[in-house]
């Protein structure tokens, strides 16, 4: 869907979603109700719209294009691993969720597309909306190995800062989620619990285990400073292997809870604004 920035239109929404109608990740049922509302609600009434990513929101918010951003969108293929561990483990699946914004007269289409969501109850009426996050330590280490008596400070920032976009990314979901809900795409919810997975892995275990007693020893800390980040009960995972092409990757999880904060939404919210002016 996405083009520069992040950033694109109802037509290349509609175009991403024929193409996951046939992807066993995703509800084919949910993506044939968002087409056709799409195609004969949104497009109908406002034509070929801007849509904007959840992620280019938080992008703004955390000043776009810092070295933090940046390593985010590295190594796609264990992202995309990690999301899938993650979606067999919870039962999830992915849905697209949106939301139309106004802001001085413009109409923007906020798109969001957690890596696994479900509905559990009597009704489905409670979602668990879940989220991963992937981090290099190989490529890590090696970028900072000339600041050796900085090593451990510059590890816990990064995983806060992990901890930090991926709580965002939930909280801006479950504002989407309701959103998507009242324009009668999915039923009535009553209850939404949010679930952050951060995944650090080496192929180098010498550099995982390094990762994991720093982390461990300082784990008091981290949870400390990940409650401004609307994060609690963080959880500490052993150390596990699997096989790719025929090569050993150890890695260890993070999981953690978020809570919803309104204000958060609203901060960011306010950065269409921005999006809008960079459009004109």
């Amino acid at each position: 869907m996405y083009n520069h920035h992040k950033v694109a239109t109802l037509n290349d929404l509609i175009e991403n979603i024929e193409t996951k109608i046939e992807n066993s990740n995703y509800d084919s049922s949910y993506l044939r109700r968002l087409e056709d509302f799409l195609i004969n609600n949104i497009k109908e009434k406002y034509g070929n719209i801007t849509a904007v990513s959840t992620i280019f929101l938080i992008e703004i918010y955390n000043k776009k294009g810092s070295y933090e951003i940046q390593w985010y969108y590295r190594n796609t293929e264990f992202a995309n691993l990690f999301e899938e561990i993650l979606r067999s483990k919870t039962k999830s699946m992915r849905y697209y969720l949106i939301s139309i914004e106004y802001y001085n007269g413009y109409l923007i289409l906020i798109v969001g597309e957690p890596d696994g969501l479900s509905f559990e109850g009597k009704m489905n009426n409670k979602a668990k909306i879940f989220e991963a996050k992937s981090f290099n330590l190989t490529d890590f280490i090696q970028s900072i190995k000339e600041l050796k008596d900085k090593e451990d400070y510059i590890l816990i920032k990064r995983v806060l800062n992990k901890i930090k976009i991926n709580s965002s990314q939930l909280i801006l979901y479950q504002y989407l989620l309701k959103k998507t809900q009242k324009f009668g795409l999915i039923g009535w919810i009553d209850k939404i619990n949010l679930y952050g997975n951060i995944y650090l892995y080496s192929d180098n275990i010498e550099y995982l285990l390094w990762a994991r007693e720093i982390i461990e020893k300082n784990f008091n800390i981290i949870k400390k400073y990940a409650i401004k980040y609307n994060a609690y009960n963080l959880s500490l995972k052993d150390v596990e292997t699997i096989n790719i092409k025929n090569k050993n990757i150890y890695y260890f999880e993070i999981d953690f809870r978020v809570e919803y904060n309104q204000k958060i939404v609203e901060s960011y919210l306010k950065n269409l604004n921005k999006l809008i002016k960079s459009l004109k």
